[in-house]
């Protein structure tokens, strides 16, 4: 009879699982995410030249950042979803201390206050890439919509901002910058692709700055 119990948990098991794949494909057809999947990542890796949190004078070890490969995890905050994109986080929780900057050229396209990115700011690149990052704590300066932006110049300091109906909502989660990227599909469809492998690629490629 006991192989009517290995049956039972076998088939339990089997459940789990299924149920956990249609789960994440359920994510990846509502959110649009193709890992990958028909882009043309080439096109990242000619924009890209810079990894997007800088080191600050305003503490000797640089304020290092660390992350993992979070993209497509589940997420729950205004609805079921799929993480679309990757979280840099702060070895030090303090907010507009960590500099962001610009991971290519580009153009500004979009900026402000989101519900679930919080103060942001996006970026699109020569080669069609939108690079978005999300939670900052303030901007460096006044960007508007079509304002020209080089690689390396900083955007604004991280932060958590975020999660809230009400601008300059905090305190929600810890300080982190979340990196999104971009682009279109072969039919024109824009499509999320997993920045994880970028940043692994840009991580000898960190500006440093002195602020008074």
């Amino acid at each position: 009879m006991r192989w009517r119990q290995y049956l039972l948990v076998f088939l339990l098991f089997l459940t789990l699982v299924m149920g956990n794949c249609l789960l994440f494909d359920y994510f990846k057809e509502q959110q649009g995410m193709l890992f990958g999947e028909d882009l043309n990542l080439d096109s990242i890796r000619q924009d890209m030249v810079y990894f997007p949190v800088a080191e600050s004078s305003f503490d000797p070890s640089g304020y290092q950042v660390t992350y993992a490969d979070s993209y497509g995890s589940a997420r729950n905050f205004g609805g079921d979803r799929a993480h679309e994109g990757c979280d840099l986080m702060a070895s030090s929780n303090r907010r507009g201390h960590y500099p962001i900057v610009s991971i290519s050229d580009g153009v500004v396209e979009k900026i402000g206050w989101l519900k679930l990115g919080g103060y942001r700011i996006g970026i699109r690149s020569p080669h069609g890439v939108y690079f978005y990052y999300a939670h900052l704590n303030d901007y460096f300066r006044e960007f508007a919509v079509g304002d020209r932006i080089e690689a390396g110049e900083v955007l604004g300091f991280m932060g958590d901002s975020g999660y809230g109906e009400e601008e300059g909502t905090t305190g929600m989660f810890p300080v982190h910058l979340h990196l999104g990227i971009y682009l279109n599909d072969k039919d024109g469809r824009e499509k999320t692709a997993n920045p994880f492998p970028f940043l692994q690629e840009l991580e000898k490629k960190k500006m440093r700055f002195y602020f008074e």
